[in-house]
């Protein structure tokens, strides 16, 4: 297994390969490894968009680790 975390201001849904999930921000996620896509649940207020990441050799204490933007409207 592999960890991600996407960190964001405010709990929002993480949608990875353009499948809403489960996931959350703020949590460690456990994930296979692989090549992922991460962006946020609307409202489309976050800066990166559409993050492509390759999660490999994690672990708990050092997970991939993102960290989105909110932006102004």
């Amino acid at each position: 297994m592999e960890y991600l975390l996407v960190t964001f201001e405010e709990d929002r849904g993480v949608i990875i390969n353009s499948a809403p999930g489960a996931w959350r921000t703020n949590e460690l996620l456990l994930l296979e490894a692989g090549t992922y896509t991460i962006a946020l649940e609307p409202a489309a207020n976050f800066t990166p968009v559409g993050i492509g990441i390759v999660l490999e050799d994690t672990t708990v204490i050092e997970p991939y680790a993102i960290t989105l933007t909110k932006t102004p409207r």
